[in-house]
Order: C-alpha cells, then structure tokens, then sequence
C-alpha cells in the first residue's frame, strides 16, 4: 500500500504542491495587506477560510481523480496488488491532503493572530475542552472523513462499471442514495438521540457571552448504535469497491 501510495504522490506531487504553494501566497499577500492597510479583519478571516476550502476541495478533488485514472489504467491494473491496497492508498492521499492544508493553517492562524488588532482569546476562554475531548473530537473528525472519502471512492467505482456517456451521473446517484440509506436506517433503528452526538457531551452557557464546553463521555448507546451502524456500512461499501474492482470495472 504504501508503495502505491508513494506511485500516486509522484503522480501527483506536482499538482498538490504548486496549489499549496498559491495557497500559501496568496494567504500572506492577503493578512499583509490586509493589515497594514486596516482592512476589516473579519473581512480578512473570511477570505482566508473561502481560501483554504477552496484550496481543499481542489486538492481532494485531485487525490479522487488519481483514483479514478488508476482503477481505468491498465498498467495499474497489471500490479500484482490486491485492490484494497490501492483504496488504501487514496484514502492516505487524502489525508495527507488534508494534513497539509491543516499544518499551513496552523501556522498562519497564530502568526496573524499575534499581528491582528482584535483580541482572539475570547475563543479560547469561550471555548473549552475537558478531559480527552479534544482528541476524541479529532478522531471523529477524521472517522467521518474517512467514511466520506470510502463513500465517494465506492461511488467512482460504481461509475466506472459502466462505459456509456454520462455514467459518472450513476456515481452521483449512488453517493446520495447510499448516504439518504444510512441516515434513514440510523433514525430507524436508533432515532433521533443525543447518543448521535458521539462520544463528546457539549453543553452551553448562554450569558453575557456564549461558553461552549466539550467533555468527554463514553456513551455505550453510541458505540452499540449509530457508530456500528458506520462500521459496517463502511465495510460493506470497501467490500462493493473491492468486488467491483476485480469483477466489473473495465480498463480503457
């Protein structure tokens, strides 16, 4: 896996590190600019969040169609490898992806804050994490990442059983049906309950100004419930991709 995973950074490092590098001139020409001619910050965080979604979506987007070329590639398909290795591979690409927009964002985030006119502590002090909280929150993050990221591989294998024009529209279809199939299945099964939330409880205090505190909790309801649900909804869909991959998708 991982030597797919190094095949598909050299196929695609030149594309993810000239789109960082934008991003990253782009970021500083604009909290610069923006503050040393008095810009609305607000003005200035707002850009900077458009920018670094966009600069998401355009890499993720990247990482999906390397997939996409590699299950259709017929001296891709000649590797001795099994293919969920290769859904390996793309699942660590994106995160990678997303990894590096994060570590760009963690340090532009404190070097304008140090700069800025405004005073940002408030979040901080607003905003608070107890117990494990902070990295259970991560996690989930990044679970619910990597069940969307299976979800959409699942969907491009789907389409590209198919030759004919348009067939990327069957892909789409799939991805929205398999997603509706899930939520429906979840509020079946277990309803609509505060389990959902995950294994962090947040509470609010709603005064002068709004405190959020996030603490951890270990909710058996949820791990029984929703969070198996996904478990094997995403096994299930890993094992479609896989099937599809040896059976149905055709090479061009």
């Amino acid at each position: 896996m991982i030597k797919l995973l190094k095949y598909d950074w050299k196929r695609s490092n030149d594309g993810i590190l000239s789109t960082l590098a934008i991003l990253i001139i782009v970021q500083a020409a604009l909290s610069i600019v923006g503050l040393v001619k008095d810009w609305d910050e607000n003005l200035i965080v707002g850009l900077s969040i458009f920018g670094y979604v966009l600069a998401f979506i355009l890499l993720f987007i990247h990482s999906l169609r390397t997939f996409d070329t590699n299950i259709k590639s017929y001296s891709r398909r000649l590797l001795p490898q099994h293919p969920i290795k290769g859904i390996g591979a793309s699942i660590l690409l994106c995160w990678i992806v997303l990894g590096l927009i994060t570590l760009i964002a963690a340090i532009h985030i404190p070097i304008f804050a140090a700069f800025s006119n405004n005073d940002w502590s408030f979040i901080k002090d607003n905003i608070k994490f107890v117990g494990a909280a902070k990295a259970i929150v991560i996690v989930e993050i990044l679970w619910a990442y990597t069940l969307f990221i299976i979800s959409i591989l699942a969907s491009i294998t789907v389409a590209g059983c198919f030759r004919f024009k348009g067939a990327a529209w069957i892909g789409i279809i799939f991805f929205f049906a398999i997603h509706s199939l899930l939520i429906w299945i979840d509020y079946l099964l277990f309803g609509d309950n505060e389990s959902s939330a995950g294994f962090v409880s947040i509470t609010s205090d709603v005064g002068d100004t709004t405190s959020v505190t996030l603490s951890s909790n270990l909710k058996v309801d949820y791990f029984f419930g929703t969070f198996l649900l996904e478990t094997l909804f995403t096994g299930a869909l890993i094992y479609l991709t896989v099937y599809l991959l040896k059976k149905k998708v055709e090479i061009q």
